[in-house]
């Protein structure tokens, strides 16, 4: 039993799910360092629609795409990471709002550029967003451009650490506890912002756990779950 569950483990990771080293930007969305036009103005598009889809009017700062996409360590489970870059009051009910607002819209659309899903993000102009590679699709030019380095990762400490988060969520999917759920979601979101601000940033450990948790659907079936559990506790049983 447990030579079999070593085995699946195994099967499972592959730190290439996370990050992959090339010596070009991927082809799909640029040429010659720049954002290819036509991948520019569809970008373009879907943030207006993003932003139209908000339905409050937004004081716009930029446009960007960052991570993997906008750097040489994209893989085939890379997203385009759009952002809308506003300048948001400092409320914490608008930050709610604009927050709910991009779940939502992610939650209704499968938007893909050149069969790359786009996750699109609100994000407070003065937030810090760590990311290795920078790109803004409203001026068509590098706010920050990666290097071309490759990174020594820890793969076993990638996969040791991995593995523990997946198991606690396996469990966490076998109980109808909101609480739990919850505090699950949250040691994960807290375990990457601790990775992005480290030293190390997109490359963590951390930070790649969490895609791994991401490419591999445990963070789906967490949110899912929570989504569950929240549909029960308000529904009413029984019939008139």
């Amino acid at each position: 039993m447990l030579i079999k569950e070593f085995t699946d483990i195994v099967r499972e990771f592959s730190i290439d799910h996370a990050v992959s080293f090339h010596d070009e930007l991927n082809p799909k969305l640029f040429a010659n360092d720049q954002l290819i036009p036509e991948i520019r103005q569809g970008l373009l598009k879907i943030a207006k629609h993003f932003e139209e889809f908000i339905g409050v009017e937004l004081d716009v700062v930029d446009i960007t795409i960052s991570g993997s996409n906008a750097a040489y360590s994209y893989t085939s489970h890379s997203d385009v990471d759009l952002h809308i870059v506003v300048q948001v009051p400092d409320t914490e009910e608008y930050k709610q709002l604009l927050d709910a607002k991009k779940n939502d819209y992610n939650a209704r659309h499968d938007i893909t550029v050149r069969d790359i899903p786009v996750e699109l993000y609100a994000q407070d102009v003065g937030q810090d967003h760590h990311s290795v590679g920078i790109y803004s699709v409203l001026n068509d030019e590098w706010v920050s451009q990666a290097e071309r380095t490759e990174i020594d990762i820890d793969s076993e400490d990638v996969q040791r650490k991995y593995t523990n988060y997946r198991d606690r969520v396996k469990l966490v999917l076998q109980q109808d506890d909101q609480d739990i759920a919850q505090h699950m979601w949250d040691d994960i979101k807290r375990m990457r912002k601790a990775g992005l601000e480290s030293s190390a940033s997109e490359f963590s450990t951390e930070n790649l756990v969490y895609k791994m948790l991401r490419n591999k659907k445990w963070i789906e079936r967490l949110q899912d779950h929570m989504n569950t559990i929240v549909d029960k506790d308000l529904s009413i049983e029984g019939r008139q």
